[in-house]
């Protein structure tokens, strides 16, 4: 079989074909590692009562108590190394490992505290990748990883994410959604439904592929044959609004005004926040961060216990925390087949299967057959080392 590449929350997993072993990212341990050694030498100083007394024990507790949120965001192969994508709390990057020497320094290629990378996919020297911004928008770019030089290539107020190279044209395959406002326009964490469009990459001219107000269109990608294969999920419509309950809740929506507000004002004057849900900022795409049962994902929130629940209920043999009604889709000769059900992500094969995950665990499907290959705790990303588009010079920056 194949080998496969994927993260698994904070680590990376390769699957060699008959067992599964895990990675640690080098930089997201070193970054754990020196939260905790800071904490460890600034102790002494803020243990006396003059500490108490300036308020500057209460401050060095708290960013004790402060959380390292770290994820993988997005993986490749590259001449048998990883390349991955990673946020830890306010930086992001794109490091390269070598997961045969275990010895081998990571070599790093770009990283920002500005922007986000997120989803990559790789032809020869250059990474298309998902570059999230701190108002909530995201951008498809192109990374040279050579000369680490980025370039944009998509803009605007919406979610621009998982480019894909076509294995034998210079289009680029993405989803795009319209980033949700308020009246003063403040992002709201939600988007329209996403469409499926293209990009050429020498002319820049857009075109729609796949687009439905019932549905949302995610994570194209582009087989050798040029069937289309992507991830089709319902669209969640509000309800219509109910009087009497706004009426009811109208007390408790004031309450929530008001927290808005001084959690504003702490985060402004004390760089902290009074949950430690907010930490980091309002924008939820900014990374992944989750307390292990709700989770943001290509702009939609999963309540990962509540789903896994559901779909154990519906009998789902190694069921996931991915909705069931996210299905796998072959888009060929105008016509839609689904595939299989509660995917988040999906890696095409050189013979013609594909690996797929729930997100709990990895499958490799071929024709009917469906088999499990390996576990995971937080799989939303997989890559195989085929699904690298060939080096092309309509890509190079």
């Amino acid at each position: 079989m194949e080998k496969l590449c994927f993260a698994d929350g904070d680590k990376i997993g390769v699957f060699d074909g008959e067992r599964t072993e895990l990675f640690e990212s080098e930089y997201i341990l070193r970054y754990r590692e020196y939260a905790e050694t800071r904490n460890k030498n600034d102790e002494w100083k803020f243990g006396g009562e003059g500490a108490r007394f300036r308020g500057d024990y209460e401050r060095y507790q708290m960013r004790r108590e402060e959380k390292v949120y770290a994820s993988v965001n997005g993986v490749q192969w590259k001449d048998g190394k990883v390349v991955y994508s990673f946020t830890v709390n306010g930086s992001s990057g794109v490091y390269c490992k070598d997961v045969c020497d275990k010895k081998a320094r990571e070599e790093h290629i770009i990283s920002s505290s500005d922007e986000e990378f997120l989803s990559l996919h790789r032809g020869g020297n250059t990474l298309a990748v998902t570059v999230g911004k701190r108002d909530g928008t995201s951008c498809v770019g192109l990374l040279n990883m050579e000369t680490t030089e980025l370039k944009t290539l998509t803009e605007g107020d919406s979610r621009d994410a998982n480019p894909y190279f076509s294995p034998e044209t210079n289009l680029i395959y993405f989803d795009s959604a319209g980033v949700g406002r308020d009246g003063e326009g403040n992002f709201t964490g939600e988007f329209s439904p996403a469409a499926i469009l293209t990009l050429d990459a020498v002319s820049l001219e857009l075109k729609e592929v796949k687009q439905d107000k019932k549905f949302a269109y995610v994570k194209p990608k582009i087989a050798q044959n040029g069937d289309l294969y992507y991830i089709k999920r319902p669209n969640k419509c509000k309800k219509r609004g109910n009087l009497f309950l706004d009426i009811v809740l109208f007390p408790f929506r004031i309450l929530k005004a008001i927290f808005g507000f001084l959690q504003a004002f702490v985060m402004i004057f004390g760089h902290t926040s009074l949950n430690s849900a907010a930490e980091g900022g309002d924008n939820p795409t900014r990374g992944r961060k989750t307390d292990g049962r709700r989770l943001f994902l290509d702009g939609s929130y999963i309540e990962t216990e509540k789903e896994l629940k559901r779909n154990r209920k519906a009998k789902e043999k190694e069921a996931g925390f991915i909705p069931l009604t996210w299905k796998l889709v072959r888009f060929a000769g105008g016509q839609e087949t689904v595939i299989k059900g509660g995917v988040c992500d999906f890696a095409l094969c050189a013979d013609g299967g594909i690996y797929c995950t729930n997100g709990r665990h990895i499958f490799y499907l071929n024709g009917t057959a469906c088999r499990k290959v390996a576990d995971a705790e937080s799989c939303v990303s997989i890559a195989t080392e085929s699904a690298a588009a060939p080096p092309d010079e309509l890509f190079a920056l």
